[in-house]
C-alpha cells in the first residue's frame, strides 16, 4: 500500500515538474520569439555589433490568420549618457506595443554620440549612418514592416534633437517626428555633453553647430508635409531651444505641434509624454502599398 502510494505521490511531483517545464518552456519560446527582443546590428564603417531593442505587438506571432500582418514602426532614440534600453526602464513599450498595434525599435547611439558621423578623417564615428543605413534597413529585413509609409521617430533630450535632424535630412524615411524636452540649439550648450567632442570647438566651428542644429534644420522640412510633434516642460533648461524651434517652424511656414506644459527635464516627464507623441505620429502612417 505504501509503495502504490509513493508511486502515485512520484507520479503527481513528474506531472507538476512536466507542467513548470512547460511554462517555462513557453516563457523561453516568448522571449525568443515574442514581444521583446534584443537586435545586434552590424555598424561597418566602426567594425562593431550593436545592440538595438526591439518591441513587438504580442499578436505580431500569433498564427490567428494576421501571419503575414504588417506594422508600422516608430524609433524611439536615447538621451546623452542613455542606451538601446533608456526607453524601457522609463515605461513599459511591450504594453504600448499591444495597445497601438506598433513596433518600438530603439537603436543604441553611444554614450554620447548625438546621433553624427565623424566631422574628421581620424574619428571613426559614424552613428547617423548606423541608423539611417543599418539599423532601419536590418529591421525593414528581419521584421514585417510597412516600410518608410509607416515608419516615424521621436526621442528625448539628444534624441529629440537626433529626432527632428534625421526626419530633416531624410525627410523621404519618415512620415512624421517628434521631440521632448529636446537640445533644439546646440549652439546655446557649447560647453556642454561632450557635443565639441562630436563637432569640433564652437569658438573655431560655429557654422558646423549652427549648420547641425535642429533649429536651422527645419527649413529644410517646407513643403514636405511632414507631421511634427515639440514637448518641453516650463521648468526644463531647454525650453528656450524649444520656443526657438516653434518659432523657426513659424517662419518658414511649417506645421508644428507644440506643447509647453508643467515639467522638467526628467524620466516622469517623458514617461507622461511619450503615449501622445505616438498617438500623434501614428495619425500620419500611410497603408502598405500592396
Amino acid at each position: 500500500m505504501r509503495t502504490s502510494m509513493n508511486r502515485k505521490v512520484n507520479l503527481l511531483f513528474l506531472l507538476f515538474l512536466l507542467l513548470i517545464l512547460i511554462i517555462q518552456c513557453g516563457k523561453i519560446e516568448n522571449l525568443a520569439k515574442g514581444q521583446q527582443r534584443l537586435e545586434y546590428v552590424r555598424a561597418d564603417k566602426m567594425n562593431l555589433l550593436i545592440p538595438a531593442s526591439v518591441f513587438l505587438p504580442e499578436q505580431y506571432y500569433k498564427s490567428d490568420g494576421a501571419a503575414e500582418k504588417r506594422y508600422p514602426v516608430i524609433y524611439l532614440l536615447h538621451g546623452y549618457a542613455g542606451d538601446h534600453a533608456q526607453w524601457s526602464r522609463i515605461t513599459d513599450l511591450k504594453k504600448l506595443a499591444n495597445q497601438t498595434k506598433i513596433i518600438f525599435v530603439c537603436p543604441d547611439a553611444g554614450y554620447d554620440s548625438w546621433y553624427f558621423d565623424t566631422f574628421s578623417d581620424t574619428a571613426n564615428f559614424y552613428y547617423e549612418r548606423h541608423i539611417m543605413r543599418e539599423v532601419i534597413t536590418h529591421i525593414d529585413t528581419v521584421y514585417r514592416t510597412w516600410g518608410a509609409r509607416a515608419r516615424a521617430i521621436t526621442g528625448l533630450s539628444m534624441g529629440g534633437h537626433g529626432a527632428l535632424r534625421f526626419i530633416s535630412l531624410y525627410p523621404d524615411s519618415f512620415v512624421a517626428a517628434g521631440s521632448m524636452s529636446g537640445i533644439l540649439d546646440l549652439r546655446e550648450f557649447p560647453d556642454s555633453w561632450h557635443i565639441a567632442r562630436r563637432l569640433g570647438p564652437f569658438s573655431k566651428f560655429s557654422l558646423r553647430w549652427g549648420k547641425n542644429s535642429c533649429v536651422n534644420l527645419v527649413a529644410r522640412l517646407r513643403g514636405k508635409n511632414k507631421g511634427l510633434i515639440v514637448e518641453c516642460g516650463s521648468e526644463d533648461f531647454a525650453i528656450s531651444v524649444n520656443r526657438a524651434y516653434r518659432d523657426s517652424a513659424r517662419v518658414h511656414g511649417i506645421e508644428l505641434t507644440f506643447t509647453e506644459d508643467a515639467g522638467a527635464h526628467t524620466a516622469e516627464y517623458w514617461k507622461t509624454h511619450l503615449e501622445n507623441q505616438v498617438k500623434f505620429l501614428m495619425q500620419y502612417f500611410l497603408p502598405p502599398l500592396d
